[in-house]
């Protein structure tokens, strides 16, 4: 017979280091990836700002990979690091470098850089739409004003697409802490619980069948996700978009 349990699960959460190395973890790998794809994102969108040859080729080169599932990703970086059959420690072997990819000390980084391979082309996408509609009344002022492109970008660029990089930023960080199957796929949340993300913490909860913590943390997710939330509005409406 089903007994009410109040908070006990909720009290559990709280209480259990894992829950809070999930959440660490969780918070410090959405900001490290979220910087470096706006970072990178807005450097390509600068350099695609402009006509040059093959321009198309390389549009459609750059945005493939979100095209790719976020699952199948995690498989085809699992088969290229992997110490046995991967391509990448073989060629780092051919250098004179031993080292395993996937271990504790290395994990992390590459599941970095996976993550940014994949999703920059979605910051691109977003920010190269947005200097597209810029009038180009602006960019002949600043011709005329003798502006060298740092300062038309610092001076102008930037404060007309601070809407644009805080609604980019915030959807990637929405991703990036909800990340699940491309970590789950490539590490399953190890070596041990060094890439457990909050994501993955729910699921194994799940899988082990308790459906009452699961539930507990899932809400104790939304909870603490809720108060960005109001923050991110008042930023993006404070402004207007190009």
């Amino acid at each position: 017979t089903p007994s009410w349990t109040g908070f006990s699960n909720y009290g559990a959460m709280l209480s259990d280091p894992g829950f809070w190395r999930a959440l660490l973890f969780t918070i410090g790998y959405t900001i490290v990836v979220t910087a470096f794809e706006l970072a990178f994102g807005f450097i390509l969108a600068l350099l695609f700002d402009r006509a040059f040859p093959g321009k198309k080729f390389f549009l459609s080169a750059l945005i493939l990979p979100i095209m790719i599932a976020p699952a199948l990703m995690g498989i085809m970086f699992r088969l290229m690091l992997s110490a046995n059959i991967g391509i990448a420690p073989a060629f780092l072997d051919s250098l004179g470098f031993r080292v395993s990819l996937l271990s504790a000390d290395t994990v992390v980084p590459m599941l970095v850089i996976l993550d940014i391979l994949q999703w920059t082309s979605f910051t691109f996408l977003l920010f190269h739409a947005a200097m597209q509609g810029i009038p180009a009344e602006l960019h002949e002022a600043a011709q005329l004003d003798r502006a060298n492109k740092s300062r038309f970008v610092f001076s102008i660029l930037l404060p007309l697409m601070t809407p644009t990089i805080f609604i980019t930023g915030f959807l990637r960080a929405i991703d990036g802490f909800r990340t699940f199957d491309t970590i789950n796929v490539l590490t399953s949340g190890g070596p041990g619980t060094e890439t457990t993300t909050l994501s993955i913490y729910v699921y194994k909860i799940l899988a082990g069948g308790n459906f009452g913590l699961a539930s507990a943390a899932a809400v104790l997710i939304a909870l603490i996700m809720l108060p960005i939330i109001p923050f991110v509005i008042r930023r993006i409406t404070s402004g207007a978009t190009p």
